[in-house]
């Protein structure tokens, strides 16, 4: 993570749930096709890496309801500080890359069965040594999950947005290369959200900068691009769209 994204979530952090949180079906919904996704169960040791806030690891948690707390790691202090003091919850502030090079090593030295890596893989600069190092800290029945969104992108952004985000996200082909290259069985399904909000909640999503890649511009850009978004709905006061993911998942071959 670059110091500019960093920048940008401890910015975001304390308002972060109430931004995102605009429909907690949604929420609910994702974090079903999670547990779905990695046939979770309670005696799973689970990490959710970068999990932000832990806004869809308390979801996950209410679902499974581990044995032992869901590890939530982030790399952001001002995340972190809004993650809910929950038993079922564990803390440990370090980056993807961090567990995944050993500078920072798993609490208790236990080998995770479940990890969850939730549109955060873009944000890996090195994604195949990163990938490859997570690889090595699952258990002989461990699973990986990427949750990416596509290169193009269905939110109602403006032109220049979504021109920045295709440029920077990668190709969910990619990453399952990396995984079966790691030696992991893979698998590909895409999922459906479908999204509800109004359109003056959606302008205030734009202006608060709520997705990382609307940090790319300046604020005279965004608020170019913000005029462009009202005059594309402007004759609709409610915004309604699919949320298109690919869910890559990666399970360690039986020996």
């Amino acid at each position: 993570m670059t110091d500019r994204i960093a920048e940008h979530y401890e910015r975001v952090a304390v308002d972060y749930d109430d931004q995102w949180n605009y429909d907690p079906e949604y929420v609910r919904g994702f974090a079903q096709a999670i547990v779905g996704a990695l046939r979770l169960g309670g005696s799973d040791a689970i990490a959710d890496i970068g999990c932000g806030t832990g806004l869809y690891t308390r979801r996950l948690c209410e679902e499974v309801r581990p044995e032992r707390p869901i590890l939530c790691v982030d790399p952001v202090p001002a995340m972190l500080d809004q993650l809910p003091r929950l038993p079922g919850l564990r803390p440990l502030l370090a980056g993807a890359e961090d567990l995944a090079s050993g500078r920072i090593a798993l609490p208790d030295d236990v080998p995770l069965d479940a990890i969850v890596l939730k549109e955060s893989i873009h944000h890996l600069a090195d994604r195949r040594a990163t990938l490859r190092g997570l690889v090595g800290l699952l258990s002989p029945h461990g699973r990986l999950l990427v949750v990416m969104l596509p290169r193009t992108l269905r939110h109602p952004l403006f032109q220049e947005a979504h021109e920045r985000f295709r440029a920077l996200q990668p190709e969910p082909q990619e990453i399952v290369d990396v995984l079966a290259e790691a030696g992991l069985r893979t698998s590909v399904s895409h999922r459906t959200f479908h999204t509800t909000v109004d359109r003056e909640r959606y302008v205030h999503l734009l202006e608060s900068r709520y997705l990382s890649v609307l940090d790319e511009f300046s604020e005279d850009e965004l608020q170019a691009g913000i005029a462009q978004f009202r005059h594309a709905y402007r004759d609709d006061p409610v915004i309604r769209f699919d949320d298109h993911f690919a869910f890559v998942t990666g399970w360690v071959r039986p020996r």
